[in-house]
């Protein structure tokens, strides 16, 4: 039963649930956190939607051990490798332009905690945002 429960929850997270960006989630914004222990979800308000996001992209592209696997207009989906143990956590931005909103998502892929990655990881791209620092 174990065995049957975790290949059930296996198949949704690789199969069901993909981080793909669709016309939907233009409209409904980033999926919520699960297990807070290990994921981050902030809602930034922006006057210049379209500029924002495109200095998002570009902070994200040069943030270390950090590689976009998938963009469109209005997301990002990017991988982050950890500086420790070299865990891979994934990056989600989302430009919600009718509400003058970018959303942004860290989460890890594996375990319960993340002793502080991800909220490090999206205060730290607040703040290369806030100063001009990308």
């Amino acid at each position: 039963m174990i065995k049957l429960l975790f290949s059930l929850i296996s198949l949704y997270i690789l199969v069901l649930s993909p981080y793909q960006a669709t016309a939907d989630q233009v409209n409904q914004g980033l999926p919520e956190c699960v297990v807070l222990t290990h994921c981050v979800l902030e809602k930034w308000p922006v006057t210049n939607p379209e500029e924002s996001f495109n200095k998002v992209v570009e902070a994200v592209s040069r943030t270390p051990r950090t590689t976009i696997v998938e963009q469109s207009k209005f997301f990002i989906h990017a991988e982050a490798k950890t500086k420790w143990r070299r865990y891979t956590d994934d990056l989600l931005v989302m430009l919600l332009p009718k509400e003058g909103v970018i959303q942004v998502r860290s989460e890890s892929r594996v375990g319960i905690g993340d002793n502080g990655v991800n909220r490090k990881r999206v205060e730290d791209l607040s703040y290369r945002l806030t100063t001009n620092q990308f």
